[in-house]
């Protein structure tokens, strides 16, 4: 029998909600190639998407007395790997802001004029980029790294649902690293994304 011919995902979800490994398998080979791709391509990174593969997955076994309320996998399977993919970006800030406090240690030390116009030109680029976004995504996006807030509040606030503003934000920074990468900043640098308060 093939993977497809024995593919039914109403029985797997029921199967899996009882504890059974072996269905869990099948879901997880059946979807494993799609969610992959869909990591890669917001992550750049082969690691990165493997990890989120892995967490996805971990949280379906986890959640799996929830998985009668599920009508269609697959949308709720994206819905947690777009999540992890969230939890990532956030992660990667984090890491960028630590570095840049470490920059900003090492640049009032040394005081060199050369990192700090570098920092400028980095931050204008993010500025442009920034002002370049559509109306809407420059407000949500300035909201949540402007001015603090969390995407719940974002969307009480714009009369949004969660997900659009989730959505929105992520778009925006996929711009703003395509803007930068075309001003040819490397990937490393790219944590300066997290910079634009």
């Amino acid at each position: 029998m093939t993977l497809k011919q024995i593919f039914n995902e109403r029985l797997l979800l029921k199967q899996i909600s009882e504890g059974d490994e072996q269905a869990f398998g099948v879901l997880f080979y059946h979807y494993l190639p799609v969610l992959q791709a869909f990591a890669l391509r917001f992550t750049k990174s082969a690691a990165a998407a493997e990890e989120i593969i892995q967490d996805t997955f971990l949280r379906v076994w986890l959640n799996r007395d929830k998985l009668d309320e599920v009508e269609n996998v697959k949308a709720w399977l994206y819905k947690y790997a777009s999540n992890e993919c969230l939890g990532h970006l956030r992660k990667v800030l984090k890491q960028a802001r630590a570095i840049d406090n470490l920059r900003q240690d090492q640049a009032h030390e040394s005081n060199t004029t050369i990192d700090t116009i570098q920092l400028n030109e980095i931050n204008q680029l993010i500025t442009d980029a920034v002002d370049r976004l559509p109306a809407q995504r420059k407000k949500i996006y300035l909201m949540s790294r402007g001015e603090g807030l969390n995407i719940p509040e974002i969307a009480a606030s714009l009369q949004l649902s969660p997900n659009t503003v989730k959505n929105a934000l992520v778009i925006s920074l996929k711009s703003i690293r395509e803007h930068l990468r075309h001003h040819g900043v490397t990937l490393s640098i790219l944590a300066y994304l997290a910079l634009l308060k």
